[in-house]
């Protein structure tokens, strides 16, 4: 079974769309939302759960529960991913208990973007995928990324499960053999 893994580029044009998508009345937050699981490498319990409290901009921090195991872990709040988040802590006036994101999936949006973009069915899943390929081929090393997705088996199911790669990284990689 392939599991479809959005490029960057496509990822940017569904939060745009899903924004855009007046259809939908929180098009915002779902929005926010897809950004945020894409930027961020979380799942979408993980994203729903999170609140203003769990964000420390200044040490560059985010403290997040691990739906599957009820465990906590930090992630840094990523260069690409801190503009995203200084806008949604302000949007929540700073209020601690606030969720950081004002919904709890984006599910259908993430769909609507999919069918009107003619992309192929991305999952919310999808987009844990593309962030962890996208370290991985930036060449971050597997044991960094599963602290960063809370899994405590110094990155074996990091390996078993994203170890595929992408053809432009591949061949990019045959050449440092040169």
């Amino acid at each position: 079974m392939e599991r479809l893994t959005p490029t960057w580029d496509q990822f940017q044009q569904m939060v745009a769309y899903t924004r855009e998508n007046t259809i939908n009345r929180r098009c915002a937050a779902s929005g926010d939302f897809v950004e945020f699981m894409g930027l961020s490498g979380l799942g979408n319990g993980e994203v729903a759960e999170l609140k203003v409290r769990d964000v420390d901009l200044a040490r560059g921090k985010i403290w997040v529960r691990r739906q599957k195991t009820d465990t906590g872990f930090h992630i840094p709040i990523f260069p690409r991913l801190r503009p995203l988040v200084e806008r949604l802590v302000r949007a929540q006036r700073s209020d601690p208990n606030a969720k950081l994101v004002p919904i709890s999936e984006a599910k259908h949006a993430l769909d609507s973007a999919c069918k009107a973009l003619q992309f192929p069915h991305f999952t919310q899943r999808s987009l844990r995928r593309m962030f962890i390929t996208d370290a991985l081929e930036k060449g971050i090393d597997v044991k960094t990324i599963a602290e960063w997705q809370g899994h405590r088996d110094g990155g074996k199911l990091i390996l078993e499960t994203y170890s595929h790669v992408r053809r432009p990284h591949h061949d990019r990689m045959a050449e440092l053999l040169a």
